[in-house]
């Protein structure tokens, strides 16, 4: 099965990360603040002095030398890295600037730019996390679902990301429609699934077809009526649609590491032969 990269992904989900990005450097380097500081670039080059990641950099100027950063407002060679490298130095600039002349609220700049980032970022299936010496970086929400969704087409791939978006939670339709789509797409593939992990299975199609996926489990009279999940709260059922979310991930995880395993057979082959 052919991989697509997040890229492909987000663009086949009509996500257009090269437009957020722009929207994100007119904030930074474009947008004029007050009469005293020009941009917020500006602010953050006179906060420098006490940024953790200044090292031994005398000056912002001296450290985007440095380390040779020089973000372009049209870059010919644009990608997702791009935007994400963006975010991540950025974010380390603005979270140790302020001024009080701004005030605290939601039209201080740097809470302008922060929101709008965090957004961005929380869209494309990303969130910050700390790492050394006060640094912060971006990393995946889910390593997992972004893996699976590299090996499914594009109608499906962000749908899978999708699921992890804090907009979901709550909202069982949505959840369950996406579980549906994944039931459908694991199906060809289940007696596979079977020989390579039959518990796994067993466990993964009861769950479609016990808990209000694939059959009405909840009306009372139908042929599928299950009374103990009709008496379950929305979260308990939430939490079990967590669940068969997560297993189906291992079991599309599962399916792609046969073409793996076949590889690093007929590596061992070539190898001893």
């Amino acid at each position: 099965m052919e991989r697509k990269n997040l890229s492909q992904i987000l663009k086949d989900a009509k996500i257009d990360y090269e437009r957020e990005y722009h929207r994100l450097y007119e904030l930074f380097y474009e947008t004029k603040i007050d009469s005293t500081i020009n941009v917020l670039r500006d602010a953050c080059a006179a906060n420098f002095w006490n940024m953790p990641i200044r090292g031994t950099c005398l000056s912002l100027d001296d450290f985007d030398d440095f380390y040779e950063i020089n973000f372009e407002k049209n870059p010919e060679n644009f990608d997702l890295n791009y935007l994400l490298n963006f975010c991540e130095y950025t974010y380390n600039l603005v979270i140790y600037t302020s001024f009080s002349s701004w005030g605290y609220g939601i039209q201080n700049p740097r809470n302008i730019f922060w929101n709008q980032m965090d957004r961005v970022v929380d869209l494309i299936g990303y969130m910050f996390t700390p790492a050394d010496n006060g640094v912060s970086i971006i990393v995946p929400k889910d390593q997992a679902a972004i893996t699976v969704a590299e090996t499914l087409d594009k109608n499906l791939s962000y749908r899978v990301i999708e699921y992890n978006h804090k907009s979901m939670k709550g909202n069982l339709d949505k959840k369950k429609n996406i579980l549906v789509l994944l039931a459908d797409k694991l199906e060809p593939n289940r007696k596979k699934l079977k020989q390579i992990n039959s518990k796994m299975e067993d466990h993964l199609y009861f769950l479609f077809n016990n808990i209000n996926i694939r059959h009405n489990n909840l009306e009372q009279g139908s042929k599928e009526y299950r009374k103990y999940i009709a008496d379950m709260s929305k979260e308990e059922l939430e939490k079990w649609y967590d669940e068969t979310y997560q297993l189906c991930l291992l079991a599309f995880l599962e399916l792609d590491n046969i073409q793996r395993k076949e590889k690093i057979e007929k590596l061992k082959t070539d190898i001893n032969s």
